[in-house]
């Protein structure tokens, strides 16, 4: 039993150890690296990641990898050349046929700058192979050759001899020097200084323009157990160190190291990933690592250092701190916390422990630093002044929850009969003052001026005059914390309900973070330069105090947090609540805070916060439905809209999580700003024809926001041209005129057959005399009737012409064929009107009453549309009638002309009644109306006189109606439509 214990113990261990090895985040061929073996990493002038691999050339952004897939690409690439800051990096293919050339972001084919770029190159008849300190092909067998190529100068090496040639002036010296080629993994190279480290001899040999010297160097340089890596593209140079990561900088004719970061098994790491290069972004505190096996590495240094205990089974759980001296804390248990210099290495914080038992939810102390804490129920009290080595017990015999140290006040909380007493202690006179009672617990409270408390409790928050005994309820979320800052605001923190700010007995909501998780936050530190930091289960967030005071000011300030994770070093993103006091600030100007793993030591002002750079953000990327478009001159030009997807990709350095940026798209001028998430990129499906203009926008540490705007030019298809439009308002212009003229030429005619025979029967009677009177309007009732479409076919043309939206010159194209085709039907039948005043004759076969509404119905909602209004018919059931059909038609016509013309948006109503000796015929709308006068007028003539008809002006469609009416010996009434507008009842005879 015994030995399965250890086995298990063994292996937990083992485990954990493996864990500790994991460097970094890693990129591979799965998520988007061309291939796994990383030959070289180089960062380029615009803070973007190059990567030459064994299947090309790729670009990271911090997201995701852009690999151009073209024909020269998909080689094998090696290492990297160049001048970053003059925008100039080239890569040679391993077989030395192409080189890639890297400029203003992008990778393009280009000739051999430089014979001496090639991997191997011939030299006096040797052959000599290219020096890249930490690759494959560099490894060192007998009789290897290298040249190293600096600018002008190029150094051939071989055992005890150094070749100096100037290509340039053509200058050969040779450099006797006792050199071994094993003594190459020492060599590494400054700008045009190539240095030797002799580690026996303790010595560094510099070699400048064919020149050799001894420098001076901190001594760590000749460690021999040092692994020293030298990036030829990017110019630095790392000396590992008992897994310290130094950078090599040479200032001052001297050689210097700079500490970067202690990592755990570092030298063990790189032989067992095959790190063949490494890349130092100081910008970005991260470590680029390039194996020749696994992909890339990306290791972000730590910007918080954790202290645990020492034991590494120990319980590392932590709630609440108080400052113990200058750079440490104490922890309920007794125990001493120190901070930790080195961010980032691994050490044990525990210092001393003094032994308390504890309650680890509570601590306080009063003004002579003593500690209060809490054991099995019971306050007790270290003192300071025996160097916290004896303590005493407080005389308070209830049950004790809790204790708070709040403006040089102590007080307690107690427990007793299921209900929770807070009390103010007086340690002079050793005795407690009930305030207040509650039924639940309390979890903070804070003196708010000299009669009042702020009180938070699981219920709600409260408000208590101890002088009065008085207490009011001010909210019903629970609260966790009450924080005042040293600008006396008072910020309430919740329970799931986020935070506020309370001013003037109001509690103001703060905004919440991007994922809510700020919605129960744990506490709030201030530091010097007015940041909050507020730690959550979720990440730690920093906000400027004024961006939330000016958004309590003016709720349209845009607010962003910062999110400190893992990612930047802490040990777990849940950091712990639930203590009182939670964080702490320690004079030496560093925070604690709790955690689920460690107490979080930092210094706020050194915790860097990362945005993008404004010189670097770019849209000079488009995708049309996969094909790539480039974006020139922040145009983007579109040959039509005839596409599936469109993709504009934004194209900035960023290696951090993007939750930490606000990036928002405004298309057109429109009113709201659209929230693009963690997209790097804007889809649209659908564009009109013509200019559009894109805004981005992102949100800067200043609160700012930086924009840029593109331009989207499409251009238009035939059928969406001016051009095109204009011709087919001409085509139905010429239609309507070639139908018009045609109807008349008929009239024309037909109206000369009218004369004559009126000629030829003068002696008729003057009902006969009065006939032909009105033949001679006939042309008037015609052009009355035809009036109405025409004018709906003009507005539509107009409306065509004035809009660009296709779907609505569709719909408008669609109105006028239906419109034309109505009206050309009309016109055919116009002939018809020569006959309506001679003697009608009945039908000789019955037809349908209702066919004939239905076609008005249809001949005129078009023209309804236009003023929002519809026509209904409410069919009820089939009228056969033989009246003359063209009379009947030509009445209900005109009465339904009347009725669009003096109705808008509103609604026209045609029924149609079966009585016992007539037809009833009633159109209702609820339009303008009918004046009382006209009315009683129309209503009261039984037979219109033929000279009403012969005056000139309005209303000559009704009096056509009343002649009509006549004729058929039917009645018409006219009454006013409730609320408005007239019903029209025709009652034709059987």
């Amino acid at each position: 039993m015994k030995n399965s214990v250890i086995l298990i113990l063994f292996f937990t261990i083992c485990k954990l150890c493996a864990q500790s090895e994991v460097m970094g985040q890693n990129y591979n061929i799965d998520n988007g690296l061309p291939q796994n073996s990383v030959k070289d990493i180089i960062k380029d002038k615009y803070g973007f990641i190059w990567i030459s691999t064994e299947n090309g050339i790729t670009r990271f952004d911090g997201q995701q990898f852009l690999t151009l897939d073209r024909s020269f690409n998909k080689k094998r690439y090696l290492n990297f050349f160049g001048n970053i800051e003059k925008d100039s990096i080239f890569s040679v293919e391993a077989n030395g046929d192409f080189t890639a050339f890297i400029t203003k972001r992008k990778l393009s084919k280009t000739k051999m700058a430089s014979k001496f770029l090639k991997p191997v190159i011939f030299y006096n008849y040797k052959r000599y192979n290219q020096f890249n300190k930490n690759s494959v092909s560099s490894k060192l067998f007998t009789g290897i050759r290298f040249f190293i190529y600096l600018n002008k100068d190029i150094y051939f090496v071989e055992k005890d001899l150094i070749t100096y040639y100037n290509h340039s002036t053509g200058v050969t010296k040779k450099i006797k020097i006792q050199f071994t080629m094993d003594e190459m993994r020492n060599v590494f190279i400054h700008e045009n200084h190539i240095f030797i480290v002799k580690s026996n001899d303790r010595k560094i040999i510099k070699i400048t323009n064919g020149e050799l010297s001894f420098i001076d160097s901190d001594p760590l340089y000749n460690n021999p157990q040092n692994n020293i890596y030298w990036s030829q593209g990017s110019g630095q140079v790392f000396v590992i160190n008992k897994d310290t990561i130094y950078l090599s900088e040479y200032t001052d004719g001297k050689l210097h190291l700079k500490k970067i970061n202690h990592i755990a098994n570092f030298n063990k790491l790189l032989r067992s990933l095959y790190i063949n290069t490494i890349v130092y972004d100081k910008q970005n505190h991260s470590l680029f690592f390039g194996s020749l096996t696994k992909g890339l590495y990306i290791l972000t240094i730590p910007q918080f250092s954790i202290s645990r205990k020492k034991s590494p089974f120990a319980d590392n759980v932590f709630y609440t701190t108080l400052p113990f001296n200058n750079r440490s804390v104490i922890t309920p248990d007794g125990t001493i916390y120190d901070s930790i210099s080195d961010l980032g290495t691994v050490q044990k914080g525990e210092i001393e422990n003094y032994f308390f038992a504890y309650d680890k939810y509570s601590l306080a102390n009063n003004t002579h630093d003593d500690i209060f804490f809490i054991k099995d129920h019971k306050l007790y009290k270290r003192l300071k002044a025996y160097q916290y080595s004896k303590s005493v017990l407080i005389p308070i015999p209830e049950y004790i929850d809790a204790v708070y140290g709040k403006d040089k006040h102590l007080y307690v909380i107690i427990l007793k009969d299921n209900k929770y007493y807070l009390s103010q202690y007086d340690e002079e006179l050793k005795k407690t003052h009930l305030l207040f009672s509650f039924h639940y617990a309390v979890n903070d409270l804070k003196k708010y001026d000299e009669q009042q408390l702020l009180i938070g409790g699981m219920n709600g928050l409260y408000m208590g005059n101890y002088a009065k005994k008085e207490i009011r309820k001010i909210s019903d979320f629970s609260i966790k914390k009450i924080i005042q800052t040293t600008d006396n605001n008072i910020w309430i923190l919740t329970k799931n309900h986020g935070f506020y700010l309370f001013r003037n007995n109001k509690l103001i909501k703060m905004p919440l973070d991007k994922k809510s998780y700020l919605l129960d936050p744990h506490t709030i530190l201030e530091d010097k330069q007015g940041n909050f930091w507020i730690s959550t289960n979720n990440g730690l967030f920093k906000i400027p105090k004024a961006t939330l005071l000016q958004f309590a000011a003016d709720r349209n300030t845009p607010v962003t947090y910062y999110q400190y994770t893992i990612a930047d070093g802490l040990s777990i993103n849940e950091l712990n609540g639930g203590g009182n006091p939670i964080g702490s600030i320690l004079p030496n100007g560093q925070m604690v805070l709790p955690s689920l793993e460690g107490l979080v030591f930092f210094k706020p002002d050194k915790i860097k916060s990362f945005y993008p750079k404004n010189s670097n953000f770019f849209i000079e990327r488009a995708k049309l439905d996969d094909k790539e478009m480039p974006i020139v001159k922040d145009t983007l030009h579109i040959p039509n809209n005839r596409f599936t997807t469109l993709e504009i990709f934004l194209d900035f350095p960023y290696f951090k999580s993007l939750n930490n940026i606000d990036l928002d798209v405004l298309i057109d001028g429109g009113a709201n700003w659209k929230d693009l998430g963690l997209q790097r990129k804007y889809v649209l499906e659908n564009l009109e024809p013509g200019y559009h203009q894109l805004k981005f926008r992102y949100l800067q540490q200043n609160n700012n926001y930086t924009y840029k705007t593109i331009i989207v030019k499409v251009d238009f298809l035939f059928y969406q041209s001016q051009y095109f439009k204009i011709l087919m308002i001409f085509i139905a212009l010429l239609i309507t005129v070639l139908i018009i003229k045609l109807t008349n030429n008929q009239l024309k005619v037909k109206n000369e057959l009218l004369i004559k025979a009126n000629l030829e029967i003068n002696a008729q009677k003057e009902e006969i005399n009065n006939s032909t009177v009105i033949r001679e309007k006939l042309i008037e009732a015609i052009s009355h009737d035809i009036s109405t479409p025409i004018k709906h076919l003009s507005h539509l043309s107009k409306k065509l012409d004035d809009t660009d939206n296709l779907e609505i010159q569709k719909k408008y194209l669609h109105s006028i064929h239906k419109s034309s085709e109505m009206l050309y039907h009309f016109t055919l039948e116009l002939g018809n009107y020569a006959y309506l005043f001679s003697n009608t004759v009945d039908e000789t076969i019955p037809y349908l009453l209702n066919d004939v509404l239905e076609e008005k119905k249809s001949f005129f909602e078009n023209i309804a549309q236009d003023n929002n209004t519809i026509i209904e018919y409410n069919q009820n059931e089939l009228l056969y009638s033989k009246v003359n059909r063209s009379v009947i038609s030509a009445i209900v016509h005109n009465i339904i002309d009347n009725a669009v013309k003096n109705t808008s948006q509103g609604k026209i109503i045609l029924d149609t009644v079966d009585n016992d000796s007539f037809f009833s015929i009633k159109i209702s709308d609820n339009g303008k109306g009918m004046s009382a006068e006209q009315l009683d007028h129309y209503n009261n003539i039984y037979k219109i006189p033929i000279e009403e008809v012969k005056l000139k002006g309005s209303g000559y469609g009704l009096k056509f109606v009343l002649l009509l009416l006549d004729k058929i010996n039917s009645q018409i009434n006219f009454k006013n439509n409730i609320p408005k507008g007239t019903i029209v009842e025709i009652k034709i005879p059987k």
